[in-house]
């Protein structure tokens, strides 16, 4: 089943929009608008009566997350209020106890059968310990497994998981988020040393169906973001 991300005109770049289930990377560097869309995405799906979860990793606190909501159009309380959309912190607390306690805390959330759920930012998580051994980071296989399960049980949950990471250039392609993942989209944003300007939204992946490649307009404004193709008939 195809579901839409609720960002104007991404579901045509993407022919459809999103397989649900399906896990969706968004790698950009700081100030690339990951945030923002995300929010959009989740605010939208969650008017629509869907059940969604925000979930930040050591990064903004819930309330600042708002706080950055309310100044855009999509933002509506009354979806916070009936439980259609909540926000949550996966504090340090869990994360120093390892792969195995952060793992359980996902899949606690995922027996929940949410829509969808954003992980905001999913790298942070990249350098997890084993939950039973002293302080060292987790072995390249043992971090594969990791994210393989993370995102099994989301799927088995019929969940469409959103992660975003601070990835740039090389990192994108060589990580093991962006192998794992079903979609992989980098936003990028004026480079000082091109004639490229403006912000942009570019599919890297789409894992068993087509897309418009190439680099798209993305526009960020009181509405939240918008994406302008000319590749789009």
């Amino acid at each position: 089943m195809l579901s839409p991300t609720y960002i104007p005109d991404l579901d045509a770049i993407l022919q459809g929009g999103l397989m649900q289930p399906s896990s969706m990377l968004i790698a950009g560097p700081a100030g690339s608008g990951r945030t923002i869309i995300c929010l959009q995405s989740l605010f939208t799906a969650a008017k629509a009566g869907e059940k969604c979860i925000y979930i930040t990793v050591l990064s903004e606190p819930a309330d600042k997350l708002l706080h950055i909501a309310h100044n855009y159009s999509f933002f509506d309380d009354e979806v916070l209020k009936c439980g259609n959309l909540k926000l949550l912190e996966l504090d340090k607390e869990i994360l120093t106890k390892g792969d195995y306690a952060t793992l359980k805390y996902f899949h606690a959330l995922a027996q929940d059968n949410p829509d969808r759920v954003v992980i905001d930012p999913v790298t942070v998580i990249l350098g997890i310990s084993p939950s039973f051994e002293d302080d060292r980071e987790l072995l390249p296989l043992e971090k594969r497994a990791f994210f393989v399960n993370l995102l099994r049980g989301f799927a088995a949950s019929n969940t469409l998981l959103v992660m975003t990471g601070d990835l740039t250039g090389d990192e994108i392609s060589t990580s093991i988020l962006s192998h794992l993942s079903d979609v992989v989209i980098e936003l990028g944003g004026p480079d000082p040393k091109s004639d490229d300007i403006q912000r942009y939204i570019r599919i890297i992946k789409s894992r068993g169906r087509d897309f418009v490649a190439g680099k798209h307009d993305l526009k960020l404004s009181a509405h939240g973001s918008s994406i302008i193709s000319r590749d789009l008939p």
